[in-house]
């Protein structure tokens, strides 16, 4: 096989047993990687009955053939299993260096089953793995972690990915740590804690990744970063970073402050902008495997509490969730939160929203300061949210209320916390005001791992500088209609689909999405069908690709399915769905129920979901041959 290493490694924590076998070339061509054949093997290996923190949930590790190989900005790896979290499907990927070295190790998946006696961490080494022994790393941070593993195996440069204390408390929102990238949303971390699996560690590794076409993948890898640079986007990436658009959205009035009490037009936005933080805190850049974007940037606190403090990147979504949703405009607490949420192996999004529920019952009086153990949470109080990070890690006072996420408190909370809530399929979503975008509104929630800004993206109903990313030709062209630009359309079915299909595709070749098309630029589908037949000699084009983005997402809706999910899921939930927004260009938006439901049938009609439940019609999975599926998910379309 070119591209894939062509082995899945299996290890079984219960008994001990480790086993390799020969990754199935149909598998590999149908599903192609990453998220894709990660999902395939979830859906064959874990049933309805399976709890997410028992031992027969499986825990996936999965590369794509692009990994290791030239192929631009291609990172990532994925991390999948039954979500703790939403009890549906949950998966989280991460950048850096780990999918490369498990290629190199021997393997393009790792599957993990059962539950060690006492802690663990699993070693791999050149095609061979160990078991061993991690009672002396239980209990410590991630960064601490990461530095006894690496004076552990001094010299050999390993790759680690490890959970914090939050994970081995099995708090629902704990992610996975790969150095300065984290596998964040689902609860993947709490997944190894209730595994007793403190960390995988990647040793040496000499297997080659052989390419079909050395020629042609040159050529198309100079092609892609052409695009790559040329993206009116990558300026931003390349200058400021993950920190995100803060004082544009803050301007155009889809910035939401203090759990979207107000979008936009915040008094402090320029405390806490990317622009402010490059200024004041940036140090310097480095870059994942075979990204030149290098939109990891160094920081360091230079002056107040936090000073002496230093890190690399400053995750997408950090700067509004932490800050504007919470009423937080002190710029050094950001970086405290996301160091210390990284260290104790929280997700830092999840937290930020979490934190803004909080206050807002705080100030309805839903919660006292007696309940939350003596601490204040006004708005903007960040050293109430700081406290508050080991508290959730290890379950300890109010933070064991808070650890089994925002959906689970506020039922535990009761006295109507959960109208402060803005979530789908349990899991949460805030910093961006999307009331006003009927198509973001419609990927949120059709998402499927819950509501979610990287299942899909409607990027170009947004105007950038005052003016649509795509031209009403180009609309027409490539959705049938120019109205998929105007933002108060519910005419969006096509290009939900089309945008999910980017981030799918993305996903499964394990390609950053932040350099795909889901904006209008960068990388689209025709390249990903050229790198990746370039790479593995298996003929590609748009319209082959697509389905098999189609093929990966009904197997998913099948997974939600034998789970429960249906029809009515698919809408958003909470303060966003029943109020309006207040303030902004689109003050007063609401999301129509009635035209949602429309837009949701137009939608299920062209995914080939039965309008009724949401679940994939046997013609469908028959189509896309997945014959067995349909037999299976037979029982469950009249429940």
């Amino acid at each position: 096989m070119y591209g894939w290493i062509g082995q899945i490694l299996r290890v079984d924590l219960t008994g001990g047993a480790i086993s390799s076998e020969p990754l199935d070339t149909n598998l590999a061509h149908n599903f192609i990687g990453g998220r894709g054949i990660n999902s395939r093997i979830l859906y064959n290996e874990v049933g309805p009955d399976a709890s997410s923190l028992s031992p027969q949930n499986v825990l996936i590790f999965g590369s794509s053939p692009l990994s290791g190989t030239a192929a631009p900005s291609s990172p990532r790896c994925t991390v999948s299993a039954k979500s703790p979290l939403t009890g549906i499907l949950g998966d989280a990927n991460f950048g850096g260096f780990f999918s490369r070295s498990m290629k190199l190790a021997g393997f393009d998946h790792i599957v993990i089953t059962g539950r060690a006696a006492a802690p663990v961490f699993l070693y791999i080494n050149d095609g061979r793995a160990e078991i061993r022994d991690a009672q002396h790393l239980w209990g410590k941070t991630t960064d601490e972690a990461a530095a006894l593993l690496k004076k552990q195996f001094r010299g050999e440069k390993v790759q680690i990915a490890c959970t914090g204390p939050a994970g081995e408390h099995m708090v629902r929102t704990a992610c996975i740590v790969h150095g300065y990238n984290v596998a964040g949303r689902t609860g993947m971390g709490a997944v190894m804690g209730a595994k007793q699996l403190k960390a995988v560690v990647i040793g040496k590794g000499t297997h080659t990744i052989e390419t079909a076409n050395v020629k042609e993948l040159r050529a198309v890898v100079g092609k892609i970063n052409k695009k790559i640079k040329s993206s009116p986007f990558y300026k931003m990436f390349s200058t400021y970073g993950m920190a995100g658009p803060l004082a544009i959205e803050n301007e155009s009035g889809l910035l939401a402050i203090k759990n979207f009490k107000q979008a936009g037009g915040w008094e402090h936005a320029e405390d806490v902008t990317s622009e402010t933080l490059a200024r004041d805190f940036y140090t310097g850049s480095s870059s994942c495997f075979s990204c030149r974007v290098g939109c990891m940037k160094r920081w360091e606190v230079k002056e107040g509490p936090y000073a002496g403090l230093k890190g690399t990147k400053i995750p997408e979504g950090c700067t509004s969730y932490n800050g504007p949703t919470c009423g937080n405009s002190y710029a050094p607490s950001l970086f405290k939160i996301y160091s210390l949420c990284n260290q104790y192996g929280i997700d830092v999004l999840d937290f930020g929203c979490l934190m803004s529920y909080v206050m807002e019952w705080y100030e309805k009086g839903i919660i006292s300061q007696e309940e939350t153990g003596g601490f204040a949470f006004e708005w903007g109080n960040y050293e109430s949210m700081i406290a508050m990070i080991p508290r959730i890690a290890k379950r300890e006072g109010f933070g064991a209320v808070l650890a089994d996420g925002a959906v689970h408190a506020a039922q535990q909370v009761g006295r109507g916390a959960e109208k402060s809530i803005s979530h789908c399929k349990g899991m949460v979503l805030g910093g961006v005001d999307i009331r006003g975008l009927k198509g973001t509104a419609l990927t949120f929630a059709t998402a499927t791992r819950g509501c979610d800004h990287l299942r899909g993206s409607n990027m170009i109903e947004i105007p950038l500088g005052g003016r649509a990313i795509m031209s009403n030709e180009e609309a027409i062209e490539r959705f049938g209609t120019a109205r998929v630009l105007e933002h108060d359309s519910y005419d969006k079915a096509s290009s939900t689909i089309y945008f999910q299909d980017i981030y799918t595709l993305a996903d499964a070749l394990q390609i950053c999405k932040f350099n795909t098309s889901h904006n209008g630029h960068g990388i689209n589908i025709q390249d990903m069908a050229g790198i990746f037949s370039a790479v593995t000699g298996v003929a590609a084009d748009e319209k082959g690709m697509r389905i098999i983005a189609d093929r990966i997402y009904a197997v998913e809706r099948c997974f939600l399915a034998r789970e429960g999910v249906r029809k009515e899921d698919d809408f958003l939930q909470g303060k966003w769905a029943e109020e309006a927004t207040v303030g902004g260009a689109f003050d007063g938006s609401m999301l129509d129920k009635e035209k949602f439901k429309k837009m949701l049938e137009d939608y299920y009609e062209m995914r080939g979901l039965d309008r009724e439940t949401g679940i994939p019609t046997r013609q469908h999975l028959t189509a896309l041959g997945l014959e067995d599926i349909a037999h299976d998910i037979e029982p469950y379309i009249n429940r």
